[in-house]
C-alpha cells in the first residue's frame, strides 16, 4: 500500500463523511479486539500524522477529526463502506488511496473501539460487570448491586462525575474502591447516559 496516498485519501474520506453526515449520536458498536488491533496498527502507520487516533487528544492537522469524536457526526459502522467507496471531501489535502475490505473493516473497528460510549462500556465490563448489570436490561449478578442503568435515578450526574473522579467508596463490604482517569470518567458517563431509562 502506498502510504502517502493511503494517508491523504483516508483523511479525505473521513472528512467527507463528517461533513455530510448529521449527528449520529452514541454508537455502542463493540468491535472484535483482534480486528481493532489491526486497525490501530494501520492508523498508526497511515493516519496518526494528521489524526488523533487514540481515546483522547487533538489532531495534528487542523481539519482532521480525532478518531474518538467520529461518532458525533457519522455512525462508525458506516466508516468501512465510506473508505471502500473512496468518499473524498471537497478540499484537496488528501491524496487518493487503495485499501482492501479487510483493511477498511479493521480501521473502522479501531475507530469504533476508541469511541467514548464503547470505551465506557468496556471499562464497566472489565471492572463492574461481575456484580452490576451494565446493559439497558437485565439483573445484576450480585444481590444488592444496583443495575448501573439506574444510577441516574440514585445520584445526580454531578455527584457521579465527582465520585468517579475521586474514587468510588461505599459502605458495602463487597464493593471495591475503584479509581478512574478523567477519560474513563467521561466515557463511563457517556455510556451510562446511553443506557439510562427514558
Amino acid at each position: 500500500m502506498n502510504r502517502p496516498v493511503f494517508r491523504t485519501s483516508l483523511a479525505c474520506a473521513l472528512l467527507l463523511a463528517l461533513s455530510l453526515a448529521s449527528h449520529a449520536g452514541a454508537d455502542t458498536l463493540q468491535p472484535d479486539p483482534a480486528k481493532a488491533a489491526r486497525g490501530k496498527a494501520l492508523a498508526e502507520a497511515n493516519c496518526a500524522e494528521c489524526h488523533a487516533i487514540d481515546l483522547q487528544g487533538a489532531s495534528a492537522h487542523r481539519v482532521a477529526p480525532p478518531f474518538w469524536m467520529m461518532s458525533e457526526r457519522v455512525p462508525v459502522d458506516a466508516i468501512a463502506e465510506m473508505l471502500l467507496t473512496k468518499a473524498t471531501p471537497r478540499h484537496s489535502d488528501m491524496p487518493h488511496f487503495e485499501m482492501s475490505a479487510d483493511q477498511a473493516e479493521a480501521l473502522a473497528a479501531w475507530i469504533a473501539w476508541v469511541q467514548p460510549v464503547a470505551h465506557g462500556r468496556r471499562f464497566l465490563e472489565q471492572t463492574c460487570a461481575g456484580c452490576h448489570a451494565i446493559d439497558a436490561s437485565g439483573e445484576s449478578p450480585h444481590l444488592g448491586a444496583p443495575p448501573l442503568r439506574e444510577v441516574y435515578r440514585l445520584y445526580p450526574i454531578d455527584a457521579l462525575e465527582e465520585g468517579f473522579s475521586e474514587g468510588i467508596v461505599t459502605g458495602h463490604p463487597d464493593m471495591p474502591v475503584i479509581h478512574m482517569t478523567p477519560v474513563q470518567v467521561s466515557d463511563v458517563i457517556a455510556y451510562l447516559a446511553s443506557i439510562r431509562p427514558r
